[in-house]
Protein backbone atom coordinates (compact mmCIF):
# COMPACT_ATOMS: atom_id res chain seq x y z
CA UNK A 1 0.00 0.00 0.00
CA UNK A 2 1.88 3.70 -0.83
CA UNK A 3 2.39 5.93 1.79
CA UNK A 4 -0.05 8.28 2.44
CA UNK A 5 1.18 11.91 3.75
CA UNK A 6 -0.40 13.60 7.13
CA UNK A 7 -1.06 16.49 4.37
CA UNK A 8 -2.37 15.13 1.56
CA UNK A 9 -6.20 16.65 2.80
CA UNK A 10 -4.04 20.07 1.86
CA UNK A 11 -3.13 18.71 -1.79
CA UNK A 12 -4.82 21.50 -3.92
CA UNK A 13 -4.05 24.26 -1.53
CA UNK A 14 -0.58 23.81 -1.15
CA UNK A 15 -0.06 22.31 -5.21
CA UNK A 16 -2.16 25.02 -6.67
CA UNK A 17 -0.97 28.08 -4.84
CA UNK A 18 3.00 27.06 -5.45
CA UNK A 19 1.72 26.59 -9.16
CA UNK A 20 0.05 30.46 -8.98
CA UNK A 21 3.50 32.18 -7.36
CA UNK A 22 5.89 30.19 -9.69
CA UNK A 23 3.30 30.78 -12.87
CA UNK A 24 3.44 34.60 -12.10
CA UNK A 25 6.93 34.84 -10.98
CA UNK A 26 8.16 32.82 -14.08
CA UNK A 27 6.13 34.99 -16.09
CA UNK A 28 7.18 38.30 -15.20
CA UNK A 29 10.49 37.47 -14.82
CA UNK A 30 11.31 35.26 -18.18
CA UNK A 31 8.29 36.12 -20.72
CA UNK A 32 7.71 39.56 -19.57
CA UNK A 33 11.90 40.41 -19.64
CA UNK A 34 11.32 38.95 -23.41
CA UNK A 35 8.77 41.49 -23.98
CA UNK A 36 10.43 44.45 -22.25
CA UNK A 37 14.08 43.83 -23.53
CA UNK A 38 12.47 44.90 -27.14
CA UNK A 39 12.96 47.94 -29.34
CA UNK A 40 9.30 49.07 -28.40
CA UNK A 41 9.74 48.43 -24.17
CA UNK A 42 13.00 48.87 -22.23
CA UNK A 43 15.32 48.53 -25.75
CA UNK A 44 14.30 52.06 -26.86
CA UNK A 45 16.82 53.46 -23.79
CA UNK A 46 18.92 50.87 -23.31
CA UNK A 47 21.03 48.79 -25.53
CA UNK A 48 20.11 45.63 -25.87
CA UNK A 49 23.25 43.91 -25.12
CA UNK A 50 23.06 45.73 -21.74
CA UNK A 51 19.14 44.24 -20.91
CA UNK A 52 20.94 40.80 -21.81
CA UNK A 53 23.68 40.86 -19.51
CA UNK A 54 20.74 42.74 -16.85
CA UNK A 55 19.01 39.25 -17.25
CA UNK A 56 21.33 37.00 -17.57
CA UNK A 57 23.74 37.76 -14.40
CA UNK A 58 20.42 37.65 -12.28
CA UNK A 59 20.27 33.56 -13.49
CA UNK A 60 23.98 33.76 -12.78
CA UNK A 61 23.36 35.29 -8.70
CA UNK A 62 20.56 33.31 -7.69
CA UNK A 63 22.94 30.17 -8.50
CA UNK A 64 25.03 31.79 -6.25
CA UNK A 65 22.43 31.02 -3.65
CA UNK A 66 20.96 28.23 -4.41
CA UNK A 67 22.69 26.11 -2.06
CA UNK A 68 21.95 28.09 1.23
CA UNK A 69 18.60 28.37 0.22
CA UNK A 70 18.02 25.11 -0.24
CA UNK A 71 20.07 24.57 3.80
CA UNK A 72 17.38 26.70 4.34
CA UNK A 73 14.62 24.88 3.32
CA UNK A 74 15.72 21.29 4.80
CA UNK A 75 15.92 22.82 7.92
CA UNK A 76 12.53 25.33 7.98
CA UNK A 77 10.68 24.73 5.05
CA UNK A 78 10.11 26.95 2.19
CA UNK A 79 7.15 29.36 3.60
CA UNK A 80 9.52 32.24 4.54
CA UNK A 81 11.67 31.72 1.51
CA UNK A 82 8.87 32.67 -1.01
CA UNK A 83 7.75 35.58 0.93
CA UNK A 84 11.34 37.22 1.18
CA UNK A 85 11.59 36.44 -2.77
CA UNK A 86 8.63 37.65 -3.78
CA UNK A 87 9.53 41.63 -2.03
CA UNK A 88 13.14 40.72 -3.70
CA UNK A 89 11.74 40.66 -7.09
CA UNK A 90 8.88 43.23 -6.67
CA UNK A 91 12.46 45.60 -5.44
CA UNK A 92 14.08 44.80 -8.15
CA UNK A 93 11.67 45.63 -10.65
CA UNK A 94 10.80 48.98 -8.93
CA UNK A 95 14.36 49.76 -9.24
CA UNK A 96 14.58 48.43 -12.95
CA UNK A 97 11.05 51.26 -13.36
CA UNK A 98 12.94 54.12 -11.87
CA UNK A 99 16.91 53.59 -13.54
CA UNK A 100 18.43 56.54 -15.72
CA UNK A 101 21.57 54.77 -16.13
CA UNK A 102 22.74 51.50 -16.49
CA UNK A 103 24.36 50.71 -12.87
CA UNK A 104 20.87 51.47 -11.37
CA UNK A 105 19.68 48.64 -14.23
CA UNK A 106 22.08 46.41 -13.18
CA UNK A 107 21.77 46.72 -9.44
CA UNK A 108 18.00 45.91 -9.59
CA UNK A 109 18.80 43.08 -11.65
CA UNK A 110 21.99 41.65 -10.10
CA UNK A 111 21.25 42.97 -6.53
CA UNK A 112 17.64 41.99 -6.23
CA UNK A 113 15.68 39.88 -8.69
CA UNK A 114 18.61 37.81 -9.22
CA UNK A 115 18.53 36.46 -5.30
CA UNK A 116 14.63 36.68 -5.16
CA UNK A 117 14.09 34.75 -8.31
CA UNK A 118 16.20 31.64 -6.50
CA UNK A 119 13.76 32.04 -3.98
CA UNK A 120 10.24 32.06 -6.15
CA UNK A 121 10.77 29.44 -8.73
CA UNK A 122 11.11 26.01 -9.12
CA UNK A 123 13.51 25.20 -6.67
CA UNK A 124 11.93 25.37 -3.04
CA UNK A 125 8.32 24.26 -4.77
CA UNK A 126 10.52 20.51 -5.68
CA UNK A 127 11.88 20.93 -2.40
CA UNK A 128 8.79 21.76 -0.33
CA UNK A 129 6.76 19.17 -2.57
CA UNK A 130 9.52 16.45 -1.44
CA UNK A 131 9.16 17.09 1.85
CA UNK A 132 5.12 17.45 2.33
CA UNK A 133 4.07 14.84 0.36
CA UNK A 134 4.37 10.64 -0.04
CA UNK A 135 5.96 9.56 -3.44
CA UNK A 136 3.31 9.23 -5.40
CA UNK A 137 1.61 12.13 -4.38
CA UNK A 138 4.60 14.88 -4.91
CA UNK A 139 5.60 12.86 -8.53
CA UNK A 140 1.75 13.85 -9.62
CA UNK A 141 2.24 17.04 -8.28
CA UNK A 142 5.05 17.84 -9.78
CA UNK A 143 3.55 17.31 -13.10
CA UNK A 144 0.40 19.89 -11.72
CA UNK A 145 3.05 22.05 -11.26
CA UNK A 146 4.61 22.50 -14.16
CA UNK A 147 1.31 21.92 -15.69
CA UNK A 148 -0.40 25.30 -14.78
CA UNK A 149 2.73 26.82 -14.84
CA UNK A 150 3.43 25.94 -18.70
CA UNK A 151 0.52 28.33 -19.02
CA UNK A 152 2.24 31.66 -18.04
CA UNK A 153 4.14 32.21 -21.32
CA UNK A 154 0.68 32.07 -22.93
CA UNK A 155 -0.90 34.11 -20.59
CA UNK A 156 2.50 36.95 -19.98
CA UNK A 157 3.48 37.29 -23.58
CA UNK A 158 0.55 39.01 -24.64
CA UNK A 159 -0.32 40.74 -21.66
CA UNK A 160 2.75 42.71 -21.13
CA UNK A 161 2.93 43.51 -24.98
CA UNK A 162 -0.54 44.96 -23.99
CA UNK A 163 0.43 47.06 -20.57
CA UNK A 164 3.74 47.92 -22.52
CA UNK A 165 1.51 49.59 -25.76
CA UNK A 166 -1.56 51.18 -23.32
CA UNK A 167 1.29 52.35 -20.33
CA UNK A 168 5.00 51.85 -21.37
CA UNK A 169 7.38 50.00 -20.15
CA UNK A 170 8.15 51.83 -16.61
CA UNK A 171 4.63 51.56 -15.34
CA UNK A 172 4.62 47.95 -16.89
CA UNK A 173 7.54 46.96 -14.86
CA UNK A 174 5.83 48.18 -11.92
CA UNK A 175 2.77 46.19 -12.70
CA UNK A 176 5.12 43.22 -12.83
CA UNK A 177 6.70 43.59 -9.73
CA UNK A 178 3.60 44.26 -7.83
CA UNK A 179 2.20 41.20 -9.21
CA UNK A 180 5.26 38.85 -8.07
CA UNK A 181 4.81 40.43 -4.88
CA UNK A 182 1.20 39.85 -4.15
CA UNK A 183 0.93 36.46 -5.48
CA UNK A 184 4.22 35.18 -3.67
CA UNK A 185 2.93 37.07 0.00
CA UNK A 186 -0.23 35.61 -0.13
CA UNK A 187 1.12 32.18 -0.64
CA UNK A 188 3.20 32.50 1.68
CA UNK A 189 1.39 34.08 4.23
CA UNK A 190 -1.72 32.16 3.96
CA UNK A 191 -1.81 29.09 1.40
CA UNK A 192 1.48 27.73 2.98
CA UNK A 193 0.16 27.94 6.48
CA UNK A 194 -1.42 24.63 5.93
CA UNK A 195 2.22 23.37 5.34
CA UNK A 196 4.68 22.10 7.90
CA UNK A 197 8.45 23.43 8.43
CA UNK A 198 11.57 21.53 7.54
CA UNK A 199 11.50 17.77 7.24
CA UNK A 200 8.12 17.63 9.49
CA UNK A 201 6.69 15.82 6.86
CA UNK A 202 8.85 13.14 5.80
CA UNK A 203 9.44 12.35 9.41
CA UNK A 204 13.19 12.78 9.18
CA UNK A 205 15.20 15.37 10.95
CA UNK A 206 17.45 17.74 9.95
CA UNK A 207 20.21 15.81 12.08
CA UNK A 208 19.57 12.25 10.81
CA UNK A 209 21.90 12.63 8.01
CA UNK A 210 25.36 14.27 7.75
CA UNK A 211 25.47 17.89 6.70
CA UNK A 212 26.31 18.80 3.02
CA UNK A 213 29.13 20.63 2.27
CA UNK A 214 29.60 21.57 -1.32
CA UNK A 215 32.74 19.29 -2.36
CA UNK A 216 33.25 16.78 -4.45
CA UNK A 217 33.69 14.22 -2.07
CA UNK A 218 29.93 14.82 -0.12
CA UNK A 219 28.25 14.02 -3.50
CA UNK A 220 26.33 11.10 -2.86
CA UNK A 221 26.74 8.37 -5.83
CA UNK A 222 25.11 9.19 -9.55
CA UNK A 223 25.14 12.73 -8.14
CA UNK A 224 27.88 14.05 -10.59
CA UNK A 225 27.31 12.23 -13.64
CA UNK A 226 22.92 12.89 -13.01
CA UNK A 227 23.70 16.60 -12.54
CA UNK A 228 26.02 16.61 -15.90
CA UNK A 229 23.03 14.90 -17.52
CA UNK A 230 20.39 17.31 -16.14
CA UNK A 231 22.89 20.70 -17.29
CA UNK A 232 23.65 19.78 -20.47
CA UNK A 233 19.78 18.70 -21.38
CA UNK A 234 18.71 22.25 -19.85
CA UNK A 235 21.36 24.01 -22.03
CA UNK A 236 19.87 22.01 -24.86
CA UNK A 237 15.99 23.51 -24.04
CA UNK A 238 17.43 27.28 -23.34
CA UNK A 239 19.37 26.99 -26.54
CA UNK A 240 15.91 26.72 -28.47
CA UNK A 241 14.17 28.81 -26.25
CA UNK A 242 16.75 31.91 -27.34
CA UNK A 243 17.71 30.63 -30.74
CA UNK A 244 14.35 28.82 -32.07
CA UNK A 245 13.00 31.39 -34.04
CA UNK A 246 16.11 32.56 -35.37
CA UNK A 247 17.35 29.80 -36.72
CA UNK A 248 14.14 29.42 -38.77
CA UNK A 249 13.82 32.75 -39.65
CA UNK A 250 17.84 32.84 -40.96
CA UNK A 251 16.16 30.23 -43.66
CA UNK A 252 13.41 32.65 -44.86
CA UNK A 253 10.49 31.77 -42.63
CA UNK A 254 7.99 34.75 -42.07
CA UNK A 255 8.96 35.67 -38.37
CA UNK A 256 5.06 36.28 -36.96
CA UNK A 257 4.40 33.07 -38.42
CA UNK A 258 7.31 31.29 -36.27
CA UNK A 259 6.06 33.52 -33.28
CA UNK A 260 2.83 31.45 -33.86
CA UNK A 261 4.45 28.31 -33.47
CA UNK A 262 6.16 29.27 -30.72
CA UNK A 263 3.31 29.80 -28.39
CA UNK A 264 1.41 26.42 -30.04
CA UNK A 265 4.71 24.90 -28.53
CA UNK A 266 3.84 25.97 -25.06
CA UNK A 267 0.50 24.66 -25.40
CA UNK A 268 1.80 21.18 -26.81
CA UNK A 269 3.84 21.05 -23.94
CA UNK A 270 0.94 21.10 -21.21
CA UNK A 271 -0.23 17.15 -21.62
CA UNK A 272 3.45 15.96 -21.46
CA UNK A 273 3.98 18.10 -18.02
CA UNK A 274 1.46 16.32 -15.83
CA UNK A 275 1.39 12.98 -18.11
CA UNK A 276 4.93 11.85 -18.04
CA UNK A 277 5.92 12.19 -14.52
CA UNK A 278 2.98 10.36 -13.34
CA UNK A 279 4.12 7.40 -15.61
CA UNK A 280 6.80 7.55 -13.25
CA UNK A 281 5.00 5.64 -10.37
CA UNK A 282 4.91 2.72 -12.58
CA UNK A 283 8.30 3.07 -15.11
CA UNK A 284 11.52 4.12 -13.98
CA UNK A 285 12.05 7.91 -14.02
CA UNK A 286 15.77 7.15 -15.52
CA UNK A 287 14.54 5.20 -18.18
CA UNK A 288 11.51 8.15 -18.71
CA UNK A 289 14.12 10.54 -19.25
CA UNK A 290 16.36 8.17 -21.91
CA UNK A 291 13.34 8.02 -23.63
CA UNK A 292 12.19 11.73 -23.74
CA UNK A 293 15.92 12.21 -24.82
CA UNK A 294 15.47 9.89 -27.97
CA UNK A 295 12.20 11.39 -28.74
CA UNK A 296 13.88 15.29 -28.93
CA UNK A 297 16.79 14.07 -30.84
CA UNK A 298 14.88 14.17 -34.13
CA UNK A 299 13.36 17.83 -33.63
CA UNK A 300 16.48 18.96 -32.84
CA UNK A 301 18.22 17.04 -35.71
CA UNK A 302 14.78 18.77 -38.32
CA UNK A 303 16.59 22.20 -36.90
CA UNK A 304 19.90 21.51 -38.44
CA UNK A 305 19.25 22.09 -42.40
CA UNK A 306 15.53 23.43 -41.80
CA UNK A 307 15.18 25.12 -44.93
CA UNK A 308 11.48 22.45 -45.84
CA UNK A 309 8.47 23.70 -44.11
CA UNK A 310 8.04 19.68 -43.45
CA UNK A 311 11.27 20.45 -41.31
CA UNK A 312 9.45 23.49 -39.79
CA UNK A 313 6.31 21.97 -38.49
CA UNK A 314 8.35 18.44 -37.41
CA UNK A 315 10.67 20.40 -35.03
CA UNK A 316 8.19 22.56 -33.72
CA UNK A 317 5.91 19.38 -32.82
CA UNK A 318 8.25 17.71 -32.04
CA UNK A 319 9.49 19.71 -29.54
CA UNK A 320 6.37 20.95 -28.34
CA UNK A 321 5.16 17.58 -27.21
CA UNK A 322 8.34 16.82 -25.25
CA UNK A 323 10.33 19.67 -23.56
CA UNK A 324 7.82 20.00 -21.21
CA UNK A 325 8.35 17.04 -19.19
CA UNK A 326 12.17 17.42 -18.47
CA UNK A 327 11.78 20.26 -15.87
CA UNK A 328 9.49 17.72 -13.56
CA UNK A 329 11.14 14.76 -14.48
CA UNK A 330 14.08 16.61 -12.88
CA UNK A 331 12.08 16.80 -9.30
CA UNK A 332 11.07 13.01 -9.90
CA UNK A 333 14.52 11.52 -10.35
CA UNK A 334 16.29 13.80 -7.54
CA UNK A 335 13.48 13.06 -5.18
CA UNK A 336 13.73 9.21 -5.67
CA UNK A 337 16.68 8.77 -5.61
CA UNK A 338 18.43 11.58 -3.02
CA UNK A 339 14.60 12.42 -0.84
CA UNK A 340 16.01 12.71 2.72
CA UNK A 341 17.51 15.75 5.02
CA UNK A 342 20.01 16.81 2.00
CA UNK A 343 17.60 16.93 -0.66
CA UNK A 344 17.46 20.92 -0.53
CA UNK A 345 20.83 21.48 -0.50
CA UNK A 346 21.74 18.85 -3.10
CA UNK A 347 19.02 20.84 -5.53
CA UNK A 348 20.77 23.93 -4.78
CA UNK A 349 24.17 22.49 -5.63
CA UNK A 350 22.47 21.07 -8.81
CA UNK A 351 20.82 24.70 -9.47
CA UNK A 352 24.37 26.28 -10.03
CA UNK A 353 25.11 23.68 -12.79
CA UNK A 354 21.57 24.16 -14.87
CA UNK A 355 22.25 27.72 -14.55
CA UNK A 356 25.89 27.51 -16.18
CA UNK A 357 24.12 24.97 -19.05
CA UNK A 358 21.56 27.81 -19.23
CA UNK A 359 24.27 30.47 -19.86
CA UNK A 360 26.33 28.14 -21.79
CA UNK A 361 24.04 26.80 -24.37
CA UNK A 362 22.57 29.49 -26.00
CA UNK A 363 25.99 31.33 -26.12
CA UNK A 364 27.56 28.81 -27.89
CA UNK A 365 24.59 28.40 -30.32
CA UNK A 366 25.12 32.44 -30.80
CA UNK A 367 28.24 32.18 -31.34
CA UNK A 368 28.10 29.39 -33.84
CA UNK A 369 25.57 31.96 -35.73
CA UNK A 370 27.54 35.16 -35.75
CA UNK A 371 30.42 32.72 -37.08
CA UNK A 372 31.23 31.32 -40.89
CA UNK A 373 29.60 27.93 -39.17
CA UNK A 374 25.79 29.55 -39.00
CA UNK A 375 22.87 28.13 -37.25
CA UNK A 376 23.34 24.39 -38.93
CA UNK A 377 26.78 24.10 -37.01
CA UNK A 378 25.26 25.17 -33.73
CA UNK A 379 22.33 22.65 -34.15
CA UNK A 380 24.69 19.62 -34.61
CA UNK A 381 26.81 20.80 -31.23
CA UNK A 382 23.14 20.99 -29.85
CA UNK A 383 22.31 17.27 -31.19
CA UNK A 384 26.01 15.86 -29.93
CA UNK A 385 25.06 17.54 -26.24
CA UNK A 386 21.78 15.22 -25.98
CA UNK A 387 23.98 12.21 -26.90
CA UNK A 388 26.41 13.31 -24.16
CA UNK A 389 23.33 13.76 -21.77
CA UNK A 390 22.05 10.13 -22.65
CA UNK A 391 25.64 8.92 -21.90
CA UNK A 392 25.66 10.42 -18.38
CA UNK A 393 21.93 9.20 -17.64
CA UNK A 394 23.38 5.55 -18.21
CA UNK A 395 26.24 6.43 -16.12
CA UNK A 396 24.52 8.00 -12.97
CA UNK A 397 21.77 5.15 -13.22
CA UNK A 398 25.21 2.51 -13.02
CA UNK A 399 26.27 4.27 -10.45
CA UNK A 400 23.19 4.08 -7.89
Amino acid sequence: MPQVSPHSKHFRRLVYSLALSIGVSFGAILFGTSVMITSTAAGADYSIALLSMAFSGSVLVGAIFAVPIGRHCDAHGVRGVIGLGGVLVCIGFLIFALSTAPWQLLVGWWVFIGPGSAMVLFEPAFIAIQQWFSREQRNRAAGVLTLLTGLAGPIFIPAVTYANTCLGWRWTAVLLGAAVLGVNLVTSAWALRAAPGGNAATGTAQASGPEFKSTWRALPAGFLPLTICIAVTMAVLEAFNVHRIARFEDNGFDPIMLGWWAVAVGLLSLPGRYLLPVLANRYRSSSIWLALTALILPAVLLAVRGTESWELYGHFILFGLVFGAFMPLRAVLMSDWYSGPRFGALMGFQAIAIAVGRAAGPAVVGWCADSSLGYSAGMIVLAAALVVSAVAMNLATKAR
